[in-house]
């Protein structure tokens, strides 16, 4: 009788062991469609309906409670799409970029021998084809257009809602060459949001979306269609900047309100509703805006969504200029139009050159165009040293037109990471269109190129488009870098269609200096850092650092 208790024992123990949980399951058939989709021949070749073959399996997981059983049933899976045409081929060039070769859950995962070596061979297969993400050769970016919307999508849908996250999930994973800087692990980010993804009700759905898509760290990838940042309808009237951990108030959008709350630009927000600034804002946005740093994330918020609410105030404390230490309500209202939260964003007026200290120039480059840019540098010839002013979106110049001025010959100032091919790059490669032009390089031959400092001004508002220039012009022999960190997303915005109908971007290419150094999530090189007080916030400090540094 004891030895058959122990045997029973044994045969509990082994059928415990094989027992696979529900969202494991999960994971390992979001991983294996993904491979599915972007190497198998047919599959990769638009053969079949991904998306359907993806709901049609999803079927059946519920019924494999064992990993014995899944494993069969994805092997029959795999084998009922074909192996013949798969071209194996084990070994890739020596300078492909592999830091996102994200393959060994093949041989960690704990499949059958038989299935690993399905895996295997899919993942080394060479003829694939490019029907969902199609690498544009002149651009480099990736055309994802044929990956269309699910036509009768519907949230209520568990299928429907682990296909969202399984589509985005591996476009990511295999086509975002910047992926190996998030800060969670592409890889982990998957067991997080199955959960996130399997909870009923519209609201969860949208917060799930909100947080994968702020896993990225990626500043280009601002959702527009934003569930938590959308229901906000009451803003206040004032913006600011953070600084540290307050905020200090530089702008004033309703007069007549500000001055009923007995505010004044200067004061310094520094909690709300009893919470510190910091704390307040790092848990309402940090896992619903995608941010390549906490710089961005903090110029994403703080002349808009910072204090926005659905009431009709709010609680803060506030530092006022006199010293007085007091916690009130503030008045929020709704904008008088939906674009407004955008105008709130744009800089200050300005010229677009002018003198601004005893032969020192200061140049505007998002008021400034070609013609002007001209009559500047002629006018600054002589002068000790020019401040460019890249706190802001240049909208009428190129890199080429301020290059000019700035080189003594023909100079490199980015190096590229693009896709080659799925979870591979190709870094340093030159640009399609290098035969023509080569828009990694910039200026000519010039022996009249200004010869003083040049002091390049930077913050959080560096953004993009900006931070490109801004590299162009570091390249420059006699520039100096001050600021604050940037937005860190330089490269071109690349557009990924959801399963929803709805749509996100993505920054496609990685940007480094020609020295290797990255670009992506960290910003522009910064040579002094400046430092700012929410005390007795001095909005030309920029520019009294960059006069003192000419002198």
């Amino acid at each position: 009788m004891k030895h058959i208790l122990v045997l029973l024992l044994c045969l509990n123990l082994a059928s415990s062991f094989s027992q696979i949980e529900e969202h494991e399951k999960e994971e390992h058939f979001i991983k294996i469609w993904g491979l599915l989709k972007y190497y198998h021949p047919d599959i990769s070749n638009g053969a079949y309906n991904v998306n359907k073959e993806f709901i049609q399996e999803y079927q059946k997981l519920p019924s494999l409670v064992t990993k014995e059983a899944f494993d069969k049933e994805m092997i029959a899976w795999i084998e009922s799409y074909s192996t013949a045409d798969f071209d194996i081929k084990e070994s890739f060039k020596q300078e492909l970029f592999t830091k996102n070769d994200n393959f060994k859950w093949i041989l960690e995962s704990g499949y059958s021998v038989q299935l690993s070596q399905l895996l295997s061979d899919l993942k080394n297969n060479a003829n694939y084809k490019s029907h969902y993400a199609d690498i544009k050769k002149l651009s480099s970016s990736i055309d994802l257009s044929n990956d269309a919307a699910l036509a009768d999508f519907d949230y209520t849908n568990n299928a429907h809602r682990l296909l969202f996250l399984a589509s985005f999930w591996n476009t990511m994973n295999y086509w975002n060459v910047n992926l190996y800087l998030t800060d969670t692990p592409w890889e982990q980010t998957l067991s997080k949001l199955i959960p996130a993804f399997s909870a009923e009700g519209k609201e969860n759905f949208e917060k799930a979306k909100e947080y994968l898509f702020s896993k990225l760290n990626d500043s280009h990838s601002n959702y527009q269609y934003s569930y938590t940042l959308n229901s906000l309808d009451k803003f206040p009237n004032f913006g600011g900047r953070i600084i540290n951990d307050s905020l200090v108030i530089t702008s004033v959008y309703d007069t007549k309100i500000f001055q009923e709350d007995s505010l004044t630009k200067g004061d310094v927000i520094y909690a709300v509703d009893g919470v510190k600034l910091e704390t307040y804002y790092n848990a309402k946005f940090s896992n619903v805006i995608s941010a390549s740093n906490k710089n961005y994330l903090r110029r994403a918020i703080e002349k808009t969504y910072l204090l926005a609410s659905t009431k009709d105030s709010v609680l803060v404390s506030i530092l006022k200029t006199n010293g007085q230490n007091k916690e009130q309500y503030i008045q929020l209202s709704p904008l008088a139009y939906p674009y407004q939260k955008y105008e709130r964003l744009k800089p200050t007026e300005s010229k677009g050159w002018k003198e601004i200290s005893d032969k020192i120039g200061y140049i505007n480059l998002n008021k400034i165009d070609k013609n002007q840019l001209k009559e500047a540098f002629n006018d600054f010839e002589l002068f000790k040293g020019i401040i460019i002013d890249l706190r802001n979106y240049p909208r009428n110049i190129s890199t080429a037109d301020i290059a000019k001025y700035l080189y003594p010959e023909r100079t490199t100032f980015l190096k590229k990471l693009t896709a080659v091919k799925p979870a591979y790059g190709n870094y340093g490669a030159n640009a399609a269109t290098s035969f023509i032009m080569d828009p990694f390089k910039a200026g000519k031959k010039n022996k009249n190129y200004f010869k003083g400092k040049v002091v390049l001004l930077v913050d959080r508002t560096t953004a993009s488009m900006a931070e490109w220039m801004g590299m162009a012009i570091q390249a420059s022999p006699n520039c100096i870098t001050i600021g604050e960190q940037t937005f860190g997303a330089i490269m071109n915005r690349n557009e990924v269609p959801l399963m929803d109908g709805t749509k996100i971007d993505f920054t496609a290419m990685g940007a480094f200096y020609p020295n290797d150094k990255g670009v992506q999530r960290k910003g522009l090189r910064l040579d002094h850092e400046i430092k700012e007080s929410a005390l007795h916030y001095d909005s030309d400090l920029y520019i009294k650092k960059a006069i003192a540094l000419i002198r």
